[in-house]
C-alpha cells in the first residue's frame, strides 16, 4: 500500500515540476526546429527575459528557465517568461512557426 501511495506522490511531483514548470512543451518542441527564428521573436518581446550568461538578471516575477540551443549564437540560451504574459507570446510565435 505504501508503495502505491509513494508512486502516486512521485507522479504528482513529476507532473508539477517537469511538465507544468517547463511551460508549453509543444511550443518548445517546435522552437527547437527553428531556434534562430524563435530567438529573434523572443528577443523583441517584452514578455521574455533572455539570460545569455553575460550579466546577472533579476528573475523575480518570471517563470523558467526555458532553454534553447541557438545555432546562430552557438550556445544554449536561457529564457524567462513574465508570469501571465509569456503564454500569449508563445501562442503568437507558435502560429508563425
Amino acid at each position: 500500500m505504501y508503495i502505491i501511495i509513494g508512486i502516486i506522490i512521485l507522479a504528482v511531483l513529476y507532473y508539477y515540476f517537469v511538465m507544468v514548470k517547463h511551460g508549453n512543451l509543444a511550443f518548445w518542441k517546435k522552437a527547437g526546429k527553428n531556434p534562430d527564428f524563435v530567438y529573434e521573436q523572443l528577443s523583441k518581446d517584452d514578455a521574455w527575459l533572455i539570460d545569455d550568461g553575460s550579466v546577472q538578471v533579476d528573475k523575480s516575477g518570471y517563470d523558467g528557465p526555458f532553454m534553447l540551443y541557438v545555432p546562430r549564437l552557438g550556445k544554449t540560451i536561457k529564457f524567462y517568461g513574465k508570469v501571465g504574459e509569456y503564454e500569449d507570446s508563445q501562442k503568437r510565435i507558435e502560429e508563425q512557426l
